[in-house]
């Protein structure tokens, strides 16, 4: 196993110096710094769990020794993957962590490293790309060769075009695939909610369609998943190496791993020998599990609270209290400053003005220093809706029309464009550079590929080989396409403007010529340029549809996804519809549904559709230090207002002003 050095008052006020002036004599901080056994900590929002968890790396770095075993940090996502590195970058001894024999990453790059990816290479399979969003765009351009699938969407009495494109967009894996050849001719994929059987037409169809992609090195990041369950299923003593490689395991942000994934490392971690050690907050259990069986992170029996918030004081902390519902938790805030609550009544006439009563708070808050702060209004729902039915407040760009996500065109994923847009956003927001790096690759190879190149030995070129693949060809020639990538793409305007992508495009497509005839409308389409906005604050034409300025002061807009993990000075969560399918019970809208508990109208417990809208409004509530705002329609507000105004909220009915 591994030890822990004594909890001095002197060693914990050495890593607090060393953390920036942090406090860890917390009796339950102390119990988790000194845990050598497994262990599930139940962490508030605004806590330092990742302070505490550098603490961790911190302590442990002081006395390992050993060069073939490690510690292994396990995030859901890359920014919170990030914010542990930063934590410890500059550290004398944590630093080291982070490489080998150590592991800090995501889950799906952990399942890569060590399960899928080895297995996939095991069976001749090839990669070119692992993103969902590219492999739907391919899947939907392709499945028209097959004549079933073609025939049962073009079929105007089955009206299956719509249904059967999501189970084409979300072709997974099935772990028990029986083709494990070079090149497969069809494998099994997970059936979805009344997708058509496998021994059916449109089953076979669907795992020749599956087994295409896999030959193009085309994959979903539930595949891997897949493949690493069979990689364990095939290898039995796969799950004990990798105990033995890593004594200690820490899932950070546990709640946000599910399903499947959650499975496997339970599968391979959860067992004597190991400390599997999970930290989260089952209450911002914002990722969902859409599979038959969902399975999500639940602290365990005598699991660790961590119950303080240093973010925000009382006020938000009793509010956010009665919205643990998923663990229940009593929150104590420690933040020094009272917050202001302001509760904005609406309805149809007057709902375009809610954003600028928002501000106007903020200005009366915070008066000249408004400019500084960090302030953002967000929507469980964020995206554009429907208009059927009685007026309702169904999404964001309800409250502010111009607002879009900005997800990308999903549709043209696969195309060159899209993937070039995607590293020069990346590069903008000064991600990684192996990162953006990469994604430069895909795009370059796969331009590669629609010209037939090849790679050495006649393998499938791809992102990890592709610029020795283009030395091979020429050796100038990988200097030469970079050169272009950074001049055009990341510091040029190629891949926001039409002009500038044909100019980019004259002087990129001469290096791959001579272009083989009869795949010249292939290249074509790929080539093509796909419009997107380049977001510009100098511009008022191209300022960004994500955030609103009132003379100097800036409001950013978002999901409630997009401000997870975040600490912000001031937030306002407006009204919309949690969507979680087509029947009356599996929607709602979330203020009006949570609030009365929230408030202590009621007690009713949450469940189904309720439960992700009143997770939702936890975690935004639960990221302001000072000013917490809510945005509803007056006409469902006549319990719940009263109740504020009388636990100290400002009610402002901006229908009195109409």
């Amino acid at each position: 196993m591994f030890e822990i050095l004594p909890l001095t008052p002197e060693l914990l006020a050495e890593l607090g110096d060393e953390l920036g002036g942090c406090d860890f004599t917390d009796p339950s901080q102390t119990d988790f710094l000194a845990k050598v056994t497994p262990c599930d900590v139940q962490a508030a929002p605004g806590n330092g769990k990742t302070t505490l968890l550098a603490a961790t790396l911190a302590l442990l770095s002081r006395n390992w020794m050993t060069r073939s075993r490690g510690v292994c940090v396990i995030s859901h996502t890359n920014a919170a993957r990030t914010e542990v590195e930063d934590l410890i970058a500059r550290h004398p001894t944590a630093a080291r962590l982070t490489s080998y024999p150590h592991f800090t990453g995501t889950v799906t790059a952990f399942i890569n490293q060590y399960l899928a990816l080895p297995y996939l290479r095991g069976l001749g399979w090839s990669v070119r790309q692992i993103d969902d969003d590219a492999f739907a765009a391919e899947a939907l351009r392709l499945y028209p060769s097959w004549g079933v699938l073609d025939g049962l969407a073009k079929n105007p009495k089955l009206k299956l075009k719509r249904r059967l494109e999501d189970w084409i967009a979300h072709m997974d894996l099935d772990p028990a695939f029986a083709d494990d050849a070079i090149s497969p001719s069809t494998l099994a994929v997970r059936r979805r909610k009344g997708q058509h059987g496998a021994d059916t037409p449109c089953g076979k169809a669907l795992a020749q369609l599956k087994a295409s992609m896999v030959n193009s090195g085309l994959y979903r990041y539930a595949d891997m998943t897949a493949l690493a369950w069979r990689a364990l299923s095939d290898t039995p003593a796969l799950a004990e190496r990798l105990r033995d490689r890593f004594p200690l395991i820490i899932l950070d942000e546990a709640q946000d791993t599910h399903g499947e994934q959650l499975r496997l490392l339970e599968h391979v971690f959860k067992h004597d020998g190991a400390a599997f050690q999970r930290l989260g907050d089952s209450n911002q259990t914002l990722y969902e599990d859409d599979g038959a069986a969902p399975a999500y992170w639940t602290p365990g029996p005598g699991c660790i609270p961590l119950d303080t918030s240093r973010r925000f004081g009382g006020e938000i902390a009793g509010f956010a209290s009665r919205l643990t519902t998923r663990q229940a938790q009593a929150i104590v805030g420690l933040g020094v400053r009272p917050a202001t609550r302001v509760m904005i009544l609406f309805d149809e006439g007057t709902i375009g003005g809610v954003l600028g009563a928002f501000a106007k708070e903020a200005r009366a808050l915070w008066g000249d220093d408004s400019s500084t702060r960090d302030i953002w209004a967000v929507a469980s729902r964020h995206n554009l809706s429907g208009k059927k039915g009685a007026w309702q407040p169904k999404s964001l760009v309800d409250y502010h029309p111009a607002y879009r996500s900005e997800g990308g065109s999903r549709g043209k994923a696969n195309l060159l464009c899209r993937q070039l847009q995607k590293a020069a956003v990346h590069h903008a927001a000064a991600r990684p550079p192996a990162e953006v790096s990469e994604m430069l690759a895909v795009g370059i190879s796969d331009l590669a590929r629609v010209h037939g190149w090849r790679a050495a030995n006649d393998r499938p070129i791809t992102a990890h080989n592709v610029w020795a693949a283009l030395t091979h060809r020429d050796v100038a020639l990988p200097r030469a396409v970079r050169r272009l990538l950074r001049d055009h793409v990341l510091a040029g305007e190629a891949a926001w403007d039409r002009a500038a992508w044909l100019v980019f495009m004259e002087q990129l497509l001469p290096h791959f010529s001579p272009h083989p005839q009869d795949a010249k409308a292939e290249i074509a389409e790929f080539c093509g340029f796909v419009a997107e906005q380049k977001a510009d604050p100098d511009d008022p034409e191209r300022r960004s549809t994500k955030q609103v300025h009132f003379d100097d002061l800036t409001l950013r807009l978002g999901s409630i996804h997009s401000v997870k993990g975040k600490s912000v000075d001031g937030i306002l969560v407006v009204e919309s519809k949690v969507w979680k399918g087509s029947g009356a019970d599996e929607q709602c809208i979330d203020l009006t549904t949570v609030l009365p508990r929230a408030f202590g109208v009621t007690d009713q417990p949450f469940a189904g559709v309720g439960l992700t809208a009143a997770t939702n409004v936890f975690v935004g509530v639960t990221r302001p230090r000072e000013l917490l705002g809510l945005a509803l329609r007056k006409s469902h507000s006549a319990a719940v207002a009263a109740a504020a105004q009388e636990q100290g909220w400002d009610v402002i009915d901006l229908t009195n002003s109409a």
